[in-house]
């Protein structure tokens, strides 16, 4: 008994394939596929890439992800199979249907950029059912068979609305395809005025919520303002637009920087510190660490810039940070300390303990420790490799 090879599938260099465009327009030039990339580098590429070949030029229909990771593992063939096509429409139909059920995940509007192209499909085939039902509703209608019976076989063969049949090939709700169309075609007409600023911004609120992307859309009086905000480079999201027009604060985080001690003007809680030091801002917050008096502890608080009634004060502990900076640098290969110096450059400043403990890295005796410990490391490491060597010749 012998395999019958499939003469469809050959392996090739990357260097002689290309993405389809549609692709990297839908899913981005570059994607961030650990695991997919991992199994790769531990096993190859085991699902063969599609590609057409209709131009005269080998075009990636389905995996790109995989083709990517190929080129920078350095791969030198991938498994290929060519399939056929006869029109630039058909590529971009199997470039769509390849990639319905995609691995990795799919942002909200990759999902409606495929839910345009099915209802293309679908709708001409539910207008040939409906005129298919009307036909044999007419036939019916000259026959003796009464008129219950025509509306039962005319409903039986209306088949399932589109919107529900793209909705499950989405995976998401009626509801929410109803609402993200809207947000959908808003972006896409921003596309088409190059109004990339107000593209990117609303496709990645979009991303982020269905609901909230398409109350923002809803509101066209503070939608159109945003929008004419993040093209004049104003604010850089959707979330900063809304705040700047209802509170007529210009980008309320922009006052705010890494590292910056505020003092509040009330203790956030009774606990707590009353002045905190800025380690983070996202999207939404404004992460400040704050110590608690009552446990010495970090503890890490999230505030909107509207919950933020503090003042900016000078550096408490300039001349400490400055060491512990030095510090890391000097035990960089030393986790424990490395975790320890980070968490202390989140306070707003030192207790005597934790000055005490910073001498302490800095002193003589400790760098002596670690030189001595990493010596007899280094001595084990030897010792080891060398039984190994003699097991082997043994």
């Amino acid at each position: 008994m012998f395999e019958v090879q499939n003469p469809a599938i050959v392996y090739i260099s990357p260097a002689e394939l290309v993405v389809h465009p549609k692709l990297i327009e839908i899913y981005g030039e570059n994607e961030e596929r650990p695991a997919l990339e991992k199994s790769i580098s531990e096993k190859g590429i085991l699902e063969s890439l599609k590609v057409s070949a209709r131009s005269g030029v080998n075009v990636v229909l389905a995996g790109k992800c995989r083709l990517q990771i190929a080129r920078q593992l350095g791969i030198s063939t991938v498994k290929v199979e060519f399939v056929e096509s006869g029109s630039p429409s058909e590529d971009l139909k199997l470039v769509l249907d390849f990639n319905l059920h995609r691995e990795g995940g799919k942002t909200h509007y990759q999902k409606f950029y495929e839910g345009q192209y099915w209802e293309s499909v679908l709708r001409p085939q539910a207008k040939e059912r409906q005129r298919e039902s009307a036909r044999r509703l007419n036939l019916s209608n000259d026959s003796n068979l009464n008129h219950s019976i025509n509306e039962s076989n005319s409903q039986l063969l209306k088949g399932k609305r589109v919107i529900q049949e793209v909705s499950e090939n989405l995976n998401i709700s009626v509801g929410s395809y109803h609402k993200g169309k809207k947000v959908f075609e808003l972006i896409s007409q921003l596309r088409e005025l190059e109004k990339f600023k107000a593209v990117v911004a609303l496709e990645m609120e979009f991303n982020r919520s269905i609901d909230a992307a398409y109350k923002f859309v809803c509101n066209q009086d503070i939608c159109y303002q945003v929008i004419d905000l993040l093209e004049a480079d104003e604010i850089g999201s959707i979330g900063d637009g809304i705040a700047w027009i209802r509170s007529g604060d210009r980008n309320p985080f922009r006052r705010f920087q890494l590292d910056q001690v505020y003092q509040f003007k009330k203790r956030l809680r009774p606990e707590l510190e009353i002045v905190g030091r800025v380690i983070g801002i996202t999207n939404e917050f404004v992460v400040f660490g704050l110590r608690n008096l009552v446990n010495m502890n970090l503890e890490i608080v999230n505030l909107r810039p509207r919950q933020i009634d503090a003042e900016l004060q000078d550096e408490p502990s300039a001349s400490q940070r400055k060491r512990i900076f030095h510090l890391m640098q000097k035990f960089s290969d030393v986790f424990p300390v490395q975790v320890s110096l980070a968490e202390l450059l989140k306070l707003p400043n030192l207790t005597d303990k934790e000055e005490v403990l910073l001498r302490m890295y800095e002193s003589d005796v400790f760098e002596k420790t670690w030189e001595d410990y990493k010596t007899q490391m280094k001595t084990m490491e030897v010792s080891t490799n060398r039984n190994k060597e003699n097991i082997r010749a043994a």
